[in-house]
């Protein structure tokens, strides 16, 4: 439903409400508007912060989409050998109610030695559609450090992993498809998302951390989407095409 549209059906309510209550009451003209003098600035501030959310929330939604990467935290197996993954996520649109959708791949390497002679193996590598939201929140116009977690400006979401989106909406619904959800923050001035799993469905096919922290990608060559990009992947993605 839009902004406008909620705004028109809850002033609506609100002018029905009072028709009523002045009826039932039998008030008269002046208590009628007396009550309209008070109430008068009450509505117009309620519509000034609602505007104003909508005007900013717009601005906070166009920041979202983007290249985001990391590693996840480094893990040792029963057998003595080092797991390494990474992370490559891509929001390629987010809408002006905070939806958004994109891609992401996964992979880990396994890493040992053997008479010195050092061994790498991909043990897993996949390809993921995802669909989320954010909710946004109005904050107080001030300078913040954006690297200094406790200064940025936080917002919560949800994502959800899915199998594909292109389904037969018609016969199936989103939830037939949904293999893992996850909480969501993101701090904007760090535009770093921390995820940390509500569910796995399916967990054959949601093989991603219960936690991970990404990074947005700006361009440089020592960020972690570059490193991970080439690292883990060896350049071969697709969820950054």
């Amino acid at each position: 439903m839009s902004f406008n549209r909620t705004l028109i059906i809850s002033l609506t309510v609100f002018v029905g409400a009072f028709l009523f209550v002045c009826i039932k009451w039998c008030l008269s003209l002046d208590d009628i508007s007396n009550i309209i003098g008070v109430s008068t600035p009450f509505i117009l501030l309620v519509w000034f912060y609602y505007s104003q959310k909508r005007l900013w929330s717009t601005s906070y939604f166009d920041t979202i989409d983007g290249i985001y990467a990391a590693y996840t935290a480094p893990t040792i197996t029963a057998d003595g050998k080092f797991v390494k993954a990474g992370v490559i996520f891509n929001i390629r649109d987010t809408d002006d109610s905070g939806y958004f959708k994109g891609e992401l791949d996964y992979a880990e390497l396994k890493h040992w030695t053997i008479n010195g002679e050092y061994h790498c193996e991909k043990v897993i590598e996949a390809h993921y559609t995802f669909l989320g939201q954010f909710e946004f929140e109005l904050y107080a116009d001030k300078t913040r450090h954006p690297f200094r977690p406790k200064e940025n400006r936080t917002y919560s979401g949800t994502l959800t992993i899915v199998d594909r989106l292109d389904f037969q909406f018609e016969d199936y619904k989103i939830e037939d498809y949904v293999s893992a959800e996850y909480d969501i923050v993101h701090y904007r001035e760090m535009q770093t998302m921390k995820f940390t799993l509500i569910k796995k469905y399916r967990p054959e096919f949601a093989l991603l951390p219960d936690t991970f922290t990404l990074y947005k990608s700006m361009g440089f060559g020592f960020e972690p989407y570059s490193s991970v990009k080439w690292d883990i992947f060896n350049g071969n993605t697709l969820s950054d095409r």
